[in-house]
């Protein structure tokens, strides 16, 4: 479930997690081609898409970052008996859960539906590359929402990761509020995001792509409004 931390109500600043499911998340759309069976990387708090994995010719993977631009090779950590290689080459999402004790600890989802967890030393570096490229720019820690913005943040059918809406900012289309509902002096921005939810019955992602739209102060950086549409 989501969780808002009320402690900076005041200075409208808030801390959000993810109230999607598991196998649901967002994702920026790449601007380079990422290879057809491909695995996403999720970062499970925020629902969000960070980057790609590929079986390559060998044993070890190709590892893409959000935008679809290569970034290295690794040798996932298969330790587990529940954890079919064949299931990650086809199907599954490797979602990043935490960073504790030096180790990343992971969920997959295989193939057949199942979630199975593991933790790595391999994949500190890699990982840490990957939110880095991510969080290139203005930083979402900067970024304030109204009280009535924040509460969309709780809603699966209304949220979207801070990281996406950053980009909107800094990358998207700016555009005059024509409908600016306050005293505000606030902009408008849009950037095609994509919504993919896991079909265990097809063993596949069912891909959607949206517009995504931003209302932002840009004196404070504070978010009045964001939506996305078809």
């Amino acid at each position: 479930m989501s969780d808002i931390n009320y402690e900076y109500l005041n200075d409208v600043h808030y801390n959000f997690t993810s109230p999607l499911e598991d196998d649901t998340f967002f994702s920026l759309i790449p601007e380079r081609n990422i290879p057809e069976f491909y695995s996403p990387i999720i970062d499970e708090e925020n629902g969000l898409c960070i980057g790609y994995l590929n079986k390559g010719l060998s044993d070890l993977y190709d590892i893409y970052d959000y935008n679809g631009q290569y970034v290295t090779k690794m040798e996932l950590p298969l330790e587990h008996p529940w954890i079919d290689p064949l299931d990650l080459v086809f199907a599954a999402a490797l979602i990043y859960k935490a960073f504790r004790f030096g180790l990343f600890s992971f969920k997959a989802i295989t193939q057949r539906g199942f979630f199975v967890e593991f933790e790595s030393l391999l994949g500190d570096g890699i990982m840490n590359i990957l939110r880095g490229r991510l969080n290139a720019g203005l930083s979402p820690e900067a970024l304030k929402f109204t009280p009535k913005a924040a509460q969309h943040m709780k809603e699966p059918a209304r949220y979207v990761p801070v990281y996406i809406q950053e980009k909107a900012l800094r990358y998207g289309r700016r555009m005059p509020d024509l409908l600016r509902k306050s005293d505000l002096k606030t902009a408008r921005y849009e950037i095609g995001i994509r919504r993919s939810r896991y079909n265990k019955n097809l063993g596949s992602y069912e891909n959607k792509d949206y517009t995504l739209e931003v209302i932002v102060d840009e004196r404070t950086w504070t978010i009045t409004h964001f939506a996305y549409k078809d």
